[in-house]
This record gives structure tokens, C-alpha cells and sequence, in this order.
């Protein structure tokens, strides 16, 4: 839902502008170059999924109440599209403070906002900021590279269970093991559309990859 929503340029156009401050409809239109009335139509299916919320505010005119719009919601959307992967997932803030916890690196602004020169404060500023984007740089290269190897064994594990076992179901229940080896029999079951009987029945035959492989940890 989340994809289709944020896919339309205009959309994602609305939320970094109300991200970088409320705003309302008439002010959008006239940044964006939009009609009002198509501003508001993408504004509703913003709202209609929590994205963002409105609330009535006086007009400094003395005209009717307008609507200021601020964003809602954070989160993170990963895809990864390749020759042996396909995999897409939203990274929620408690899943990220949960991972935030478990590093034992908590993530501070470097310094404090303190009264000084302007021109001081926003060379400091972008100095943090660069210095961000240099880190999310290096992870994003050490992830790609974890996804290339990710990709060529999830290639080999395909090839493998192709050449080995004839029924498409039981190759697919396998599969789907080890591309997802955390979950249990009921969520492959979920996954694939398939009984749990039968997930079951295959896991008691070949062996349950997830469980086997936390056991040996």
C-alpha cells in the first residue's frame, strides 16, 4: 500500500515539502506549480493513510478556517530487485530503535544547538550533515556488497533444489526456507498460500532449516 501510495512523484513531492514545514493547500499549489484542487485530491489519499493528518487553523484574513497539513508518519521502505532476489520490507521506528538498542551506538546530534554566529552554526550544521552522508555512503556500499552475496547463494540454492527434488510445491516450501530461514512453517504456510499440513509434512521430511540452524547457534 505504502509503495503504491509514495510511487507517485507528486506525492513525494507534497511530504518533502511537509516535512520541511506544515503547510497548506494554497501554499502547496503555488510551490508545486499545481492546481489547488489536484493538490488537495493527492492530499486526501495522503491522509486516508495516515501519511498525514489536518487540522482546521484561522485564517489571519478573517476569511473561513484553513487546513494545515503536517506529516504523521516515519518509516523506511527497502527493496531489492535481482536476477536470483526480490525482496521488500518497511522498516518501522521501533524495529530501528530496537536495532539502535541492540548495537549499543546510540544515535545523538553531534553537539548542541547553542546560541553563536550564523554563519558558525550553519557550517557546523552542514559539516554533521556531510558527515552523515559519508557514513550512509559506507553502509550503502557494505550493503550492496552483502546483497551481491546474498543474491549469488540464493542463485545456487535455487539451482540446488531444482536439480534435486521433481515436485514444484515441495521446491517451492524448501526454497522459501532458506531464502527466509526465520520463519516458522505457519508464516512460509502464509507466504506461499499453502496448508500447514503440507508445510509441515515437508519440514518433517527434509528437515526444518530455520529451527536447525538457531539450534546450532
Amino acid at each position: 500500500m505504502l509503495l503504491s501510495i509514495i510511487e507517485n512523484p507528486t506525492r513525494r513531492k507534497i511530504l518533502e515539502a511537509l516535512v520541511r514545514e506544515p503547510n497548506y493547500p494554497l501554499q502547496l499549489s503555488k510551490e508545486l506549480q499545481m492546481s489547488q484542487q489536484a493538490i488537495m485530491k493527492h492530499l486526501k489519499v495522503l491522509e486516508d493513510s495516515e501519511l498525514v493528518r489536518s487540522h482546521p487553523e484561522e485564517s489571519d484574513r478573517g476569511g473561513p478556517n484553513r487546513k494545515l497539513y503536517v506529516p504523521t508518519s516515519e518509516f523506511t521502505i527497502i527493496v531489492d530487485v535481482g536476477p536470483g532476489l526480490f525482496n521488500a520490507e518497511i522498516v518501522m521506528p521501533e524495529d530501528t530503535d530496537r536495532l539502535i538498542e541492540a548495537s549499543n551506538a546510540p544515535v545523538e546530534p553531534q553537539g548542541q544547538m547553542i546560541e553563536k554566529d550564523l554563519k558558525e552554526e550553519l557550517d557546523r550544521l552542514r559539516g554533521t550533515i556531510l558527515g552523515i552522508d559519508k557514513d550512509l555512503e559506507d553502509l550503502h556500499a557494505k550493503r550492496a556488497s552483502l546483497i551481491r552475496l546474498k543474491e549469488q547463494t540464493l542463485e545456487l540454492a535455487r539451482r540446488f533444489v531444482e536439480n534435486s527434488l521433481e515436485n514444484n510445491q515441495v521446491r517451492r516450501i524448501i526454497y522459501e526456507s532458506i531464502k527466509r530461514p526465520s520463519l516458522s512453517p505457519q508464516q512460509i504456510g502464509r507466504e506461499l498460500g499453502i496448508r500447514d499440513e503440507t508445510i509441515s509434512d515437508v519440514m518433517e521430511e527434509f528437515g526444518e532449516i530455520g529451527g536447525k540452524h538457531r539450534a546450532r547457534e
